[in-house]
């Protein structure tokens, strides 16, 4: 007869697990974020500007959430993209 045990409700580990995969979570939201943002951010850059070279592409990767969503604003004022990135 097989045993059936969560692991997930053993004392110890269970909290222990269940930390684990609140964490891993909140890394996949903030990723999530982080590439909604530079997609909107490339979009608005490609109708304002026409097609991003490939170093405004790059320094836009190296770029954190809050980065990006600040650049997003700036782009409405920017008169070009070397002015947006500076």
């Amino acid at each position: 007869m097989p045993i059936d045990v969560d692991i997930r409700e053993h004392e110890v580990i269970g909290p222990l697990l269940k930390e684990a995969e609140q964490e891993g979570e909140r890394k996949g939201e903030r990723r999530g974020e982080r590439k909604g943002e530079l997609a909107v951010l490339r979009r608005l850059l490609q109708k304002r500007f026409g097609p991003i070279p490939s170093w405004a592409a790059e320094h836009l990767a190296s770029r954190s959430t809050g980065e990006l969503e600040e650049l997003s604003v700036r782009v409405l004022d920017a008169k070009s993209i070397e002015d947006l990135m500076k």
